[in-house]
């Protein structure tokens, strides 16, 4: 039995989710905006140990590691890689991308739910969002081998920004309907550096823990900081209810402290979440997106939009006309001993694939389908 779940976690203060660059790799390291999904599941796993007082306070860890009762509260996944193939999460059955919740303190009820908007949509002189529109160039078919090939012109000019905007539910029914529609309202507030703000201090690194402190090490971090009327959220599936229960949580490396808040969702959902294009999927236990590499799709002109970091091979890349993909997404592990393990690369949430006709199934990972990555819809 599947029963959804909102959980959202609200910074307390600081927070700061590391890359593949640490600090002592370099002078300057930036935290990711979003926590990773790998983070979300160590997360809840901890605090589902933590209710049953099977959790070591101090290391994050099992209390027992021969405790017979883990495989069934947390499963048998050690997920120490994001190639894990082992999916058995015990009472987590799946959880969703990571989004955004609108939510003032008094207000018993989400009153938005929001998502970084796709990359092919920029800011207008004017401040305000509007779509790119792709179009074959008239005589730019090439022929490499027994491949064609064609140039785009984009319908923007040069300057116009991609926009640094996080869509609610107004945005992504726009989005869904601008081919007929042609239009996109701005929200002022929802501008990503009035909600994530941006915090910098200096420090000396470590080598690890327990070392001390080298003078040749200095570093500046730059985190980040929530408006107070925001936390981060997901959709978690669980086989029971109570599984999991509010706690203050720490996150990543920096052991960030946040607040977490379990709500059951209601049989009857408010209009929300029943009309968000985005939000619905996640709702539906069943819906692992238009395209997650697993199986081959078909495509007839639409696009793909990424609603979460996508990971595998490089051959979903090879059967694109385009894609618009702003940089790489590269979160780092955490072993058992708290010390950094390798990253891994990932196409960024917000990317647009511009596939041609179908998109093969390629090699992928079980365990992070079913922790929120490889979640593409078609628009």
């Amino acid at each position: 039995m599947s029963i959804p779940h909102l959980i959202t976690f609200k910074p307390a203060g600081k927070f700061y989710f590391g890359t593949s660059q640490s600090f002592g790799e370099s002078f300057f390291a930036t935290s990711l905006m979003f926590p990773p999904q790998t983070t979300i599941l160590g997360t809840l796993r901890a605090s589902i140990l933590e209710k049953k007082d099977k959790l070591n306070l101090e290391t994050r860890l099992p209390s027992d590691i021969n405790d017979s009762e883990l495989k069934k509260l947390t499963g048998t996944s050690p997920m120490k890689g994001i190639d894990d193939l082992d999916d058995n999460f015990g009472k987590i059955l799946k959880i969703s991308p990571v989004f955004i919740v609108r939510q003032k303190r008094e207000s018993e009820c989400p009153e938005d739910f929001l998502l970084p908007v796709p990359a092919d949509v920029f800011l207008n002189e004017d401040g305000k969002l509007n779509l790119v529109e792709f179009k074959p160039e008239e005589n730019s078919k090439v022929l490499a081998g027994e491949s064609e090939h064609f140039s785009y012109s984009a319908g923007k000019k040069m300057k116009d920004p991609v926009a640094a905007y996080l869509g609610g539910i107004q945005f992504w029914n726009e989005y869904k309907e601008y081919k007929s529609k042609k239009r996109l309202n701005t929200h002022k507030g929802y501008f990503t550096e009035k909600i994530i703000i941006s915090d910098s201090q200096h420090g000396i690194a470590r080598k690890d823990r327990k070392t001390r402190e080298e003078e040749s090490l200095f570093y500046t971090k730059n985190d980040y900081r929530m408006e107070s009327n925001y936390a981060f959220g997901v959709i978690v599936h669980l086989s029971e209810e109570n599984a999991i229960v509010d706690y203050d949580v720490f996150m990543g490396g920096e052991r960030s402290l946040f607040k977490m808040k379990v709500e059951r969702l209601p049989k009857s959902m408010p209009h929300l979440y029943t009309n968000h294009p985005v939000i619905i999927r996640f709702i539906n236990y069943k819906d692992n997106g238009d395209y997650n590499g697993s199986l081959k799709v078909d495509f007839n002109g639409e696009k793909l939009v990424l609603v979460s970091p996508f990971v595998g091979n490089d051959a979903i890349l090879q059967e694109l006309k385009f894609a618009l993909i702003g940089g790489m997404h590269s979160p780092r592990f955490l072993s058992s001993r708290i010390e950094k393990t390798d990253s891994f690369r990932a196409i960024p949430a917000g990317s647009v694939l511009f596939p041609a006709k179908q998109l093969s199934s390629i090699a992928t990972y079980p365990a992070a389908l079913k922790i929120g990555y490889n979640f593409a819809i078609k628009f």
